[in-house]
């Protein structure tokens, strides 16, 4: 297996580099993305059991629901915190504020896809170039003697770097695809966290 990785990658040159280079970003971007969206995913489900304990009375649960906002550790924690902060405010002018704050997190949860969905971009890219690359140098060496192992070589340029440009971009295909759905998830309860505690913040005066 490790011969047969090591002939791919001497095949695709010059274009081995690139994709390597394209290979390396796509999962430094995956694993960061990852890791940056892992406690805020985790605090939308926390703070959203708090505030539904918090409504029923639990006092508890209101404390740590407050504490958990004044931290602000998470997207949701953030959020909330920002509405109990401003929760003086009539509902006018506080639902901009709101709205922006929203905003601003829910671009901070997307960090790491535009590194993802550039890699989508530029992978396949490379592997057309190396595609371009294999065709000339198949029609460089015809009438040559060594016309034979070029017409070879040209064929394993153009086929290996195809394949390891789409290998490498569809990953990055699977990944953006499966963010994006969680990060969909992700907003739509922050939206309604938000709304919510909105609505009934006069709980915490």
């Amino acid at each position: 297996m490790k011969e047969q990785i090591i002939e791919l990658f001497g095949a695709c040159q010059p274009f081995g580099y690139p994709l390597l280079a394209c290979s390396l970003v796509l999962v430094a971007a995956v694993i960061y993305h990852i890791w940056l969206n892992a406690g805020s995913f985790r605090g939308v489900a926390r703070m959203s059991r708090l505030w539904d304990k918090a409504q029923t009375g639990d006092l508890d649960a209101r404390r740590a629901f407050l504490s958990e906002a004044n931290e602000g550790r998470s997207a949701a924690a953030r959020l909330c915190g920002t509405i109990i902060q401003n929760s003086s405010m009539s509902d006018e002018s506080l639902r901009p504020l709101v709205e922006s704050k929203a905003r601003e997190e829910s671009i901070n949860l997307q960090g790491g896809l535009a590194a993802i969905d550039m890699i989508i971009s530029i992978a396949p890219m490379f592997g057309i170039l190396g595609t371009a690359w294999g065709l000339v140098e198949i029609f460089g060496v015809f009438g040559l003697n060594e016309q034979r192992e070029g017409i070879a070589q040209g064929i394993a340029t153009a086929l290996y770097t195809t394949i390891f440009g789409l290998a490498v971009a569809a990953p990055g295909v699977i990944a953006v695809s499966c963010f994006n759905r969680r990060l969909e998830k992700c907003v739509s309860a922050l939206e309604a966290l938000a709304n919510d505690v909105m609505v009934q913040r006069t709980i915490f005066h």
